[in-house]
């Protein structure tokens, strides 16, 4: 197989074809529309019979929906990540205590049939959620529950070799393998978007943790993973690049200036080139990944305006430092040097 060159691009509203493939610059690039999606679940039982509560017709005297707070869906997984989180028989501080449970303690979200009301304990905002754990039942607080254990997240090569791997994460990583990867509670299908209202199914690691969340699009389905769309900013390329990364570090990274594509169209933010730098040789461009890149408020009218349209602009303008340009999309190619 030749040289890939598909790069997917992370962003809304791109016009394609039916099949969902467009030429930049002469270069032949797949483009989902829109960001990915939510991992596919059915829903909830309890949300669905309140929604039926509704009339169809308009009456003459409308009932009453109480909504239920419920963050999590019931069966969600956690593990603590304190040195000790009390489970306590009330949604409070004061309420009695169940018990301590130590570090990497697995609990199980349930239903919770008493609103919840934010609060603040210590530098931690967050919500008291009614769990089971083991033979017992009571509130924790949910800013010290993460949904993988902490020895793990700690453990996990959050790396990504563009063109190669995403952390453990290889063109030939099977389905099964994801699992034993990242546990099984944090590998879901997912519905990628591809243009033109259709999607295609794909993987999402770690689906409730915007820090560590991937998405990946199978080449051969669950068998061999042909990219990597990374949104959290945990993962870094082995420059440092990720999600957030400012332009200036970029630039630092490359040892010399970069371009990429004007705002306000299709490709908005895309970066072009590396402009002969030194990230020519291990983050290539289209082939191993690709980058995009936003602005982020305070800024001027004036200042955007100035960078605008299907063109290259250059990381020396002075417009790009006021613009405060970070990476907001990125997506890692594992099938690169073909077969």
């Amino acid at each position: 197989m030749g040289i890939l060159t598909a790069i997917v691009i992370v962003a809304a509203g791109l016009g394609q074809d039916e099949t969902g493939v467009q030429k930049i610059r002469g270069v032949q690039v797949t483009t989902p529309r829109g960001a990915p999606v939510d991992p596919i679940e059915e829903p909830l039982e309890e949300l669905e019979e309140l929604e039926e509560l509704v009339p169809l017709e308009e009456p003459a005297l409308e009932p009453v929906v109480t909504q239920l707070w419920l963050k999590y869906p019931a069966g969600t997984v956690f593990y603590v990540d304190a040195s000790s989180l009390a489970l306590r028989t009330g949604p409070k501080r004061d309420a009695i205590l169940v018990h301590y449970m130590p570090r990497e303690t697995r609990v199980v979200a349930m239903e919770d049939v008493i609103d919840s009301v934010a609060e603040t304990i210590g530098s931690r905002d967050g919500h008291w959620i009614f769990v089971r754990q083991g033979e017992h039942e009571g509130y924790v607080f949910d800013p010290f529950l993460v949904k993988a254990p902490p020895s793990m997240l700690e453990s996990l090569d959050w790396l990504c070799e563009p063109g190669k791997r995403v952390g453990p994460i290889t063109s030939k990583t099977t389905l099964e393998e994801l699992m034993s990867f990242f546990g099984e509670s944090n590998v879901r299908e997912a519905r990628i978007p591809t243009g033109e209202g259709k999607t295609e199914r794909g993987t999402v690691i770690f689906p409730q943790d915007a820090e560590g969340r991937l998405f990946i699009q199978w080449k051969y389905q669950n068998v061999s993973p042909l990219s990597v769309i990374v949104e959290g900013k945990r993962w870094r390329t082995t420059k440092g690049i990720g999600i957030g990364s400012r332009l200036s570090e970029i630039v630092r990274a490359n040892g010399g200036p970069v371009s990429f594509a004007g705002f306000g169209w299709d490709y908005s933010g895309y970066v072009m080139s590396w402009r002969g730098g030194a990230l020519e040789t291990d983050h290539v461009l289209r082939e191993q990944m690709s980058l995009f890149l936003a602005p982020e408020q305070p800024y001027l009218p004036a200042d955007f305006e100035a960078i605008q349209g299907d063109r290259e602009f250059s990381s020396e303008l002075p417009e790009t430092e006021k613009l405060n340009l970070h990476v907001n999309a990125m997506t890692i190619m594992l099938d690169a040097e073909g077969e």
